[in-house]
């Protein structure tokens, strides 16, 4: 009789922590093309319950009593924040961010800073400039389009190897 007592208060105990709280189900997909995302954060705002989508873009979540509102959250898209209310199902279709990156430098020790940030000046070569060079050794098409840059070539062979000298002997 004591074991069974003992099984019962537990169970009732067990569940407890269980009650009040309601299962969220729903699908992520694209807002462009419609298509499923994978690895999507689903979290309750303001605690720790979280989950991720599914291969197929869908997901499911314990809401706690106090839970408002599911954020969204994935690299590339916008944050997606939807109030729950006494919805069990949630679809939500999320837009990629548009953002450019601006004057990234990677300086000679593999630092990425701002080009605005550096203190010294800082001159960049596009890639059509050097398609247009039509040079078989991409090294030789900088030549005279970096200052202080000179650029040797050690045969008579246009594609053989280059003495490259930046700004002094090295």
């Amino acid at each position: 009789m004591r074991k069974i007592s003992f099984l019962i208060a537990f169970l009732a105990l067990l569940g407890l922590q269980v009650h009040g709280q309601r299962q969220v189900t729903g699908t992520v997909t694209h807002a462009e093309d419609g298509s499923s995302i994978p690895g999507v954060s689903v979290l309750v705002k303001g605690t720790q319950v979280g989950t991720i989508t599914d291969i197929n873009g869908k997901y499911s979540i314990n809401v706690p009593p106090d839970g408002k509102v599911l954020q969204f959250s994935f690299v590339g898209m916008q944050t997606v924040e939807v109030t729950i209310g006494n919805q069990a199902v949630i679809d939500v279709q999320m837009q990629p961010t548009v953002t450019a990156l601006e004057g990234v430098i990677v300086t000679a020790l593999g630092i990425s800073r701002e080009k605005k940030s550096l203190g010294y000046a800082v001159q960049d070569v596009s890639g059509d400039e050097i398609t247009q060079a039509r040079q078989l050794n991409a090294i030789n098409s900088l030549s005279g389009r970096v200052a202080g840059l000179q650029i040797t070539t050690g045969s008579g062979n246009m594609a053989g190897s280059s003495r490259v000298l930046i700004r002094g002997v090295n």
